[in-house]
């Protein structure tokens, strides 16, 4: 199964485009003929322009993952919802979307905006599409849950995340003994922004010993975080993934 996964949504955009850069992050992942939002950035109407700059219609998505409740990654479904004539499959953490600011609160009235997503609230592993799948939600610490997406393809694992508390490792670990196969690629971000170089050495070490051909990190890794991440594994080992940049595998 070959596979194409885009940013669509990030602090970062790529050069002499019109995609905005903006906090926040969403992937597009292409396979087996369908299309998959993982998370949806902060602004709506950030992620609908990226989107139509990219050439996707908000129609054509057939599915989208929410990794997390933070706000960077869960806000903006409702600009992409706005756009939609028919309903989507949203894949969320239960309560994600409830209550006071919550999905429904925020649509000002308009009902029919909420009713364009249909909610499903599994808390174990999932397979949204065709060979991609949702790990389980992971508790990171302090009350805080994550989940990864995982896409299984022959050659290997490529996993996509959308902010990476407390690091790769554990994603890249559940999903290499559920599939019996290595990690190729980690897409993404890995929580760096704040934290100091031990920190990124230990994750980037993480990287070595899974052998992961290709790390591609944006979102909440910062610039910092990429350059202490390449201190240890070279600059060809680890790429920028910003907006408007595609990591796509056609040897599977």
């Amino acid at each position: 199964m070959s596979f194409k996964v885009t940013c669509v949504y990030d602090e970062g955009a790529k050069e002499n485009t019109s995609l905005i850069g903006a906090k926040g992050s969403a992937m597009l992942v292409e396979a087996g003929g369908r299309r998959l939002l993982f998370d949806a950035g902060l602004r709506g109407r950030y992620l609908v322009h990226n989107l139509a700059c990219l050439g996707v219609d908000p129609g054509s998505i057939d599915a989208v993952v929410v990794s997390q409740a933070h706000p960077d990654n869960s806000r903006g479904l409702d600009g992409l919802l706005k756009e939609r004539e028919s309903p989507v499959d949203v894949y969320a953490m239960e309560g994600m979307y409830a209550g006071k600011g919550g999905l429904l609160s925020r649509f000002k009235g308009d009902s029919s905006v909420g009713e364009k997503a249909t909610m499903h609230f599994e808390d174990g592993w999932v397979e949204p599409a065709p060979g991609v799948f949702r790990t389980p939600y992971f508790d990171t610490g302090g009350g805080y849950r994550e989940a990864y997406l995982v896409i299984d393809a022959p050659r290997g694992l490529a996993i996509l995340s959308g902010r990476g508390v407390g690091g790769p490792e554990r994603a890249m670990a559940e999903a290499e003994a559920r599939f019996r196969k290595r990690t190729m690629a980690f897409l993404g971000s890995v929580d760096l922004e704040k934290s100091k170089k031990p920190v990124a050495d230990a994750y980037a070490a993480s990287f070595a010993s899974h052998s992961v051909d290709d790390v591609c990190l944006n979102h909440r890794t910062g610039r910092n975080g990429i350059t202490n991440v390449r201190t240890s594994l070279g600059l060809a080992g680890v790429k920028e993934f910003y907006a408007g940049l595609s990591y796509t595998d056609e040897r599977s």
